[in-house]
């Protein structure tokens, strides 16, 4: 297994949004992953097949204002507890491909 590995992200969703993504397609009954809450803004995912374990907490920070617009910021915080370097680069892969928000 990997050694413990921490990362976080600002990202422009807010609470609700991102638990909305986390638990709809990124982990629900057609996924690999399975998502559990452990407290609240804190999750733990494991792969339905093999012993993965990341945990995942988010933080609402200030709105990120740009004139006349407020945009949500949470930082999100990774805990990678046990997984193999095949494993996390599944996980990212798909969380970044879940979560990315297009733009014009």
């Amino acid at each position: 297994m990997a050694e413990n590995t921490e990362f976080q992200y600002d990202m422009g969703y807010t609470a609700s949004e991102f638990s909305q993504v986390l638990n709809g397609n990124f982990s629900g009954e057609n996924s690999e992953l399975r998502c559990k809450l452990a407290k609240p803004n804190s999750w733990l995912i494991s792969h339905k097949d093999s012993p993965m374990n990341i945990e995942i907490k988010i933080e609402k920070k200030p709105d990120r204002v740009l004139g006349a617009i407020a945009l949500p910021v949470l930082q999100v915080y990774f805990k990678v507890n046990s997984a193999t370097k095949q494993q996390s680069e599944f996980f990212f892969n798909k969380f970044f491909k879940y979560f990315h928000k297009g733009g014009g």
